[in-house]
């Protein structure tokens, strides 16, 4: 099942009455129809540490991470943030939240997960990462050179020195934000990460291969959106894609709703 997108990312499916739990899966796509071209990955350059640098086989811009399907007119998206909100009220400006009650303890356990981030080389890996709200940020340096970890946020701030083989964890639990952690270094400034915090467990941030699956989601009496953002919380569809896609639950095969192919609608930069 391939959702076509509107322009503002409204689109609404019939909804039925739901099993209680589902797990919603799929996989997020670039489709040329919709986007233009793939976005070719331009190589970084180091100005600082080349050496390091050189290390690393995946030294590249990580804005866009589309890997090629078939015959290259779809693409897998990597990092991107999948998250389930509950379906706003007509006229809304933002998601609305999960009531406590709707929340699975058990996929809350699952979530319960520091976020650890290295530096082997002059990169952040992971460049995307989720957690829920109560857990650490440990960044670490594994590389021979150090690193400034900056780290920017609504609710934190920080700038500290890691010396090679050190690290470093954010004295504050993590708190859940509307928009993410900024990560970078002061020393390197191409290096870049992202670090999403949220107050419920129904979110997945995809690897190469775009695919997302989500268990332990309330049917809501068949009212859910999905919400799609890139690491740096450009929304699919820009800002008129913020409140997401209305899905529907009554859908789901065996508690599973496939979602198939869901394209991430960008707004590149001319």
């Amino acid at each position: 099942m391939k959702f076509m997108l509107t322009s503002v990312l409204l689109a609404t499916i019939a909804i039925a009455s739901p099993a209680a739990e589902i797990t919603v899966k799929g996989r997020v796509i670039w489709d040329t129809k919709l986007n233009g071209p793939i976005p070719k990955r331009a190589k970084l350059v180091a100005n600082k540490d080349a050496d390091v640098a050189a290390k690393d086989d995946d030294f590249y811009d990580e804005d866009w991470v589309i890997a090629p399907i078939g015959n290259g007119t779809t693409g897998s998206m990597r990092d991107c943030v999948v998250i389930l909100t509950p379906t706003p009220a007509k006229g809304a400006r933002i998601s609305p939240k999960f009531k406590p009650e709707d929340i699975s303890a058990v996929a809350m356990k699952a979530k319960q997960k520091d976020v650890v981030i290295d530096q082997p080389c002059c990169r952040f890996i992971p460049h995307c990462s989720g957690t829920i709200e109560g857990q650490k940020l440990i960044i670490k340096n594994s590389s021979t050179v150090p690193h400034n970890a900056k780290y920017v946020s609504s609710e934190l701030e920080g700038n500290p020195l890691i010396p090679p083989g050190g690290e470093f964890t954010v004295p504050t639990p993590l708190p859940a934000m509307r928009s993410p952690i900024s990560l970078s270094c002061s020393i390197h400034g191409w290096m870049k990460a992202y670090i999403y915090v949220f107050d419920h467990p129904y979110f997945y941030v995809t690897l190469k291969d775009g695919k997302f699956e989500i268990p332990n989601v309330p049917a809501l009496e068949g009212k859910l959106n999905l919400v799609l953002r890139k690491p740096d919380g450009l929304f699919s569809g820009g800002v008129a894609g913020r409140l997401g896609i209305t899905i529907d639950p009554a859908m789901a095969k065996d508690g599973v709703l496939d979602l198939g192919d869901v394209p991430f609608l960008a707004e590149i930069k001319k």
